[in-house]
């Protein structure tokens, strides 16, 4: 669904925008937001995403969570009858 998540860097926390479908791994890039450098601007900064899955979930979160499989048209296990061993 995407989000917006304050970064810290440099010289302070900064607004990032993660967009829909972003993967855990994927590297995103604040531009000009990295160090200094000694001629020319800033370096760029890069994001690495680390999507965590809640540990503790209450019982209406879980029983959102149930619901979206149902109501899902993404399967992210499609790719997985092509595998052969």
């Amino acid at each position: 669904m995407g989000s917006q998540i304050k970064v810290p860097t440099p010289d302070g926390r900064v607004t990032m925008s993660i967009p829909a479908g972003a993967r855990s791994g994927q590297s995103l890039r604040l531009r000009g937001k990295g160090w200094p450098k000694p001629k020319d601007g800033r370096s760029d900064q890069i994001v690495k995403l680390q999507i965590v899955s809640p540990h503790d979930v209450s019982q209406i979160e879980r029983d959102c969570y149930e619901k979206i499989p149902a109501n899902s048209s993404c399967n992210p296990r499609a790719n997985l009858e092509k595998v052969r061993l």
